[in-house]
C-alpha cells in the first residue's frame, strides 16, 4: 500500500508509530511500522478492528499475529513507501529551513539598507526634533529586526529537532529493512536481493551454488497444541540451530512462516546435503520443552530440499527446484533431505 497521506499529516502519523510500538514492546521493524502506520492512519478498518480487538483483550502481539496482519492487510511495498514518506518529510523540513535562512538573509540585507538610509538622513538634518524622530525609527526598526531574528532562531531550533526525529525514524526503518523480527535472520526481501545478485554474478566455476529450503514438519500441530508463542519459540530455535551449524556468516533467511532458506556459494551439492542433514539430525534429537511449565513439546523435525544453480536459471527456476524437492521430502514421509534433479 503506497501511503496517500501527504505533508504534515503523514509526518504526524509517522511520529506516532514509534511510541505505539514501544508501548506494546514491539521492535521497530518495517512490517511493524507498516501495520501501525496504517492503524494510526485508519486506512484499513478491518486492520483497525483486528488490532483494537487484540488490545482490548490485553493480549500481546506475537510475531505470528503480526505476520498475519501484515500479509492480510498491508501490501509488501509499504516498507519502501515508508522510507519515501519519511525522506519526503525530511526534504520538506530542510527546504523550509533553507527558506528561513534565505528570508533571514534578505531581512538582514534590507535592515542594512534601512540603516544606511537613516544614516544618510541624519547627516543632512540639524533639527533636534527631526533627529529624534529618525533615532526613534532606527530603534523601532532594530527592535523589529531583533524580534524577527529571535523568531527565526526558534524556527531553526524546532526544525533541527524535527530533522533529528525524522532521521531516527528513517534509521529505524533502514536498520531493520532486511532483518526478520522474530529470528534476527535475513528476511524474505533480503533473500530476494541476494538470490538476484547470485544469479547476476554466477560464473562457470566447477563448484556450484546451492540453495537449501527447509520447513518445520507439522508446525500447525505445534501452534494448535501449544499456542503461537510456543510456535514462535520453535521458529527461533530452528533459526539459532541453522546459525550454529552453518555459521553466522552464511546467508540464512526466514522465507516465510515456518520456512527457511539458505544460499551456499562455492559449495558442492554433497556438502550442502551434509550440512542439511546435520541440521535435520540435530533438530530431531532436540528435546524441546515449554519454559513456563517444563512440559515436553515432543519431537519436532525438519524437511529440506536442495537445488544447484544452473547456467540458464532464473531466480524463480532456481528456488522453484529447491521448493519442489522440499515438497517431495514432505510428501514422502518428512524428516528428510531431498536433492533436486
Amino acid at each position: 500500500m503506497i501511503y496517500k497521506d501527504q505533508g504534515p499529516k503523514a509526518a504526524e502519523y509517522l511520529r506516532q508509530v514509534i511510541p505505539m510500538l514501544a508501548k506494546h514492546k514491539l521492535p521497530a521493524t518495517p512490517n511493524n511500522y507498516s501495520i501501525f502506520y496504517n492503524y494510526i492512519a485508519g486506512s484499513n478498518q478491518a486492520l483497525v478492528e483486528a488490532i483494537d480487538s487484540n488490545i482490548k483483550k490485553n493480549k500481546v502481539f506475537p510475531a505470528s499475529l503480526l505476520d498475519e496482519l501484515h500479509e492480510k492487510y498491508v501490501d509488501g511495498t509499504s516498507t519502501l513507501a515508508q522510507q519515501e514518506q519519511i525522506q519526503a518529510s525530511l526534504e520538506k523540513v530542510i527546504t523550509t529551513a533553507s527558506t528561513d535562512v534565505q528570508d533571514a538573509s534578505t531581512d538582514a540585507t534590507s535592515f542594512d539598507s534601512t540603516l544606511n538610509k537613516h544614516a544618510s538622513t541624519l547627516s543632512n538634518i540639524s533639527d533636534p526634533d527631526a533627529t529624534a524622530m529618525v533615532l526613534k525609527q532606527i530603534l523601532d526598526d532594530t527592535r523589529s529586526m531583533v524580534k524577527s531574528t529571535h523568531a527565526m532562531q526558534q524556527r531553526m531550533h524546532e526544525t533541527t529537532e524535527e530533522i533529528a526525529q525524522l532521521k531516527v525514524e528513517l534509521g529505524a526503518v533502514k536498520a531493520t529493512a532486511e532483518k526478520d523480527a522474530l529470528t534476527n535472520l535475513k528476511n524474505r526481501g533480503a533473500f530476494e536481493k541476494e538470490v538476484e545478485s547470485v544469479i547476476d554474478n554466477r560464473s562457470s566455476k566447477s563448484i556450484p551454488t546451492t540453495a537449501i529450503m527447509l520447513d518445520i514438519d507439522h508446525f500447525k500441530r505445534v501452534n494448535d497444541s501449544f499456542g503461537h508463542l510456543v510456535g514462535d519459540r520453535v521458529i527461533r530455535y530452528v533459526a539459532a540451530l541453522l546459525t550454529q551449524v552453518l555459521g553466522p556468516d552464511s546467508f540464512i533467511a526466514r522465507y516465510g512462516g515456518e520456512e527457511f532458506i539458505v544460499i551456499l556459494e562455492n559449495q558442492t551439492t554433497e556438502k550442502a546435503f551434509q550440512l542439511s542433514e546435520k541440521v535435520r539430525t540435530a533438530m530431531g534429537n532436540s528435546k524441546l520443552q515449554r519454559k513456563d511449565s517444563g512440559e515436553t513439546i515432543g519431537k519436532v523435525t525438519l524437511s529440506a530440499g536442495i537445488a544447484v544453480l544452473r547456467t540458464d536459471d532464473s531466480a524463480e527456476s532456481f528456488i522453484g527446484r529447491a521448493d519442489k524437492a522440499l515438497y517431495e521430502a514432505k510428501n514422502t514421509g518428512r524428516n528428510k533431505t531431498v536433492v533436486s534433479d
